[in-house]
């Protein structure tokens, strides 16, 4: 039996653990139409994300299964199913149901202080620490002082599905574990910790962690098949790291889709030899940016049709990176909407609360916009997220806002054959990668990370152009993997 097929018939609570490109959307599907296929009592099931977006893409990837069942937000979730019904029996009358959430205007320091102003304005704001999360403590406390709460959770739900766990902060955490440990409700909770995006608002990827810990009461899986990748390039991706060694599959037979050519090869060449596919995307990636450049003049010299797609002074990972690289966007795509980053950002905002954040960012649509004006937008974005810009950060978003040079970047034009760093590459999939074995110092215990984000960039086909070193590393490879000869890992042409 398969570690999916295990999962699918494991009836306790369960936590995965899902790399990039594993398929965990596709599997949380299909457990969850396991489970509806399976129960025929009255219970239903919750499944739970960060967006909307995401939400929307669960329940109409579910078909026929979500019917009936509640398909949203975790703010979403804890307002329609405990908070909102249960408030008065928690605290009492006084508490209106029709209540107002106000997370720009309406913050405060203690639990109790924004209880009272929930009692006495009818407003639901948010703590000025970031790292706390005042709607979750406050399901957590209705569900600590109504019993009619946990009654009705008890009799309506069996389990609850939970995707990207590892954006979780302290109080969702709290919250769930209380759904399982005391309302005794299964939790089928899936994330990966390496892929946490909402740090700056307080995510704690160590909770997720904690659960993959023998103790914690659930069933741990891990997924590593990455689905993105052919099964060659995760073969050879595999093959690279002793963690890994152990996934390399033996039973295939010589490769066909990682390739490693010389330099007499010219891209003209890889096309006719159909090596590369010229109807396919093609993504040459490079360490240096000069080079990068370089590479896309030369190629559209001869006649190919490549846009170099720059790093950008937004990619050097700041605490607050994400945040602005959807500005970026917001400002150079003009169908990105202010609803858009709201999505990107998993905000749970009011229309009016969407209407004043818009008002707040949309002059640095302005073309006359300058550096002092910028950093007048980013503090009143950082009093409304409750947020601090560093001064590392103003430099780089200025760069992007008031030049050209990087809106192919964040423009959201398509183009099928590009030119690009290894780090602009992150977190993005094509369809054909070509790379550089000169890139990577592995003979030198260099590089590794880098090597993992190139040679897995690809869906279909991995080109690399070898250089001696590289050579002599993949057959330090073969020996360890004790493989008969190199075609195992790379065809060599």
């Amino acid at each position: 039996m398969t570690e999916r097929e295990r999962i699918y018939h494991d009836s306790q609570n369960i936590v995965v653990s899902a790399g990039a490109g594993s398929g965990k959307t596709t599997l949380l599907i299909n457990k969850l139409k396991a489970e509806v296929k399976n129960d025929r009592s009255h219970y239903k099931i919750a499944a739970i994300t960060f967006t909307n977006k995401a939400a929307n893409e669960l329940k109409e990837r579910a078909g026929k299964a979500g019917k009936g069942n509640f398909f949203g937000t975790n703010d979403g979730f804890i307002e329609k199913e405990i908070i909102r019904p249960f408030i008065k029996d928690a605290f009492g009358q006084s508490f209106s149901q029709e209540f107002e959430t106000e997370y720009f205007k309406t913050k405060f320091s203690t639990f109790y202080d924004g209880l009272e102003i929930l009692e006495r304005e009818s407003i639901l704001g948010t703590y000025y620490n970031k790292k706390r999360n005042f709607k979750f403590h406050l399901a957590k406390k209705i569900l600590d002082e109504s019993k009619a709460c946990r009654q009705y959770l008890q009799a309506k739900y069996s389990r609850i599905f939970i995707d990207e766990y590892q954006d979780s902060d302290i109080d969702m955490h709290n919250f769930f574990m209380f759904i399982k440990d005391d309302l005794n409700i299964k939790l089928f909770i899936v994330g990966d910790p390496k892929q946490s995006i909402y740090i700056w608002r307080g995510a704690e990827p160590q909770n997720f962690k904690g659960l993959l810990q023998t103790e914690s009461g659930f069933n741990i899986y891990e997924l590593t098949e990455n689905f993105r990748c052919c099964f060659d390039i995760q073969n050879y991706s595999n093959s690279f790291f002793l963690d890994t060694q152990d996934h390399f599959n033996m039973e295939g037979g010589e490769v066909e889709d990682v390739i490693g050519v010389r330099n007499e090869y010219s891209l003209e060449e890889l096309y006719k030899d159909n090596i590369i596919n010229p109807e396919k995307e093609l993504v040459i990636l490079t360490w240096k940016r000069d080079f990068a450049e370089q590479i896309a003049n030369s190629l559209n010299e001869e006649g190919h049709n490549f846009t170099y797609i720059p790093r950008t002074p937004l990619d050097n990972n700041t605490k607050n990176s994400s945040i602005l690289i959807e500005l970026a966007k917001y400002v150079k795509n003009k169908r990105y909407s202010v609803y858009h980053l709201v999505n990107s950002l998993g905000l749970d905002l009011s229309s009016s609360e969407i209407s004043e954040l818009d008002n707040t960012i949309k002059v640095l649509k302005n073309t006359d916009m300058d550096k002092e004006q910028i950093i007048v937008v980013l503090e009143k974005l950082s009093e409304l997220l409750q947020l601090s810009f560093g001064e590392e950060e103003l430099g780089p978003i200025a760069s992007v806002i008031l030049t050209d040079e990087y809106d192919i970047a964040y423009n959201g034009q398509k183009n099928m054959n590009k030119v690009m760093t290894l780090h602009s590459s992150k977190g993005l999939e094509f369809q054909q990668v070509f790379i550089f074995a000169v890139d990577f110092k592995l003979n030198q215990g260099k590089d590794f990370n880098e090597h993992y984000v190139a040679t897995t960039r690809g869906k279909d086909k991995l080109v690399v152009l070898l250089n001696d070193n590289y050579i002599s590393y993949l057959k330090e490879i073969q020996k360890e993997l004790q493989l008969e000869s190199l075609n195992k890992l790379i065809r060599i042409i």
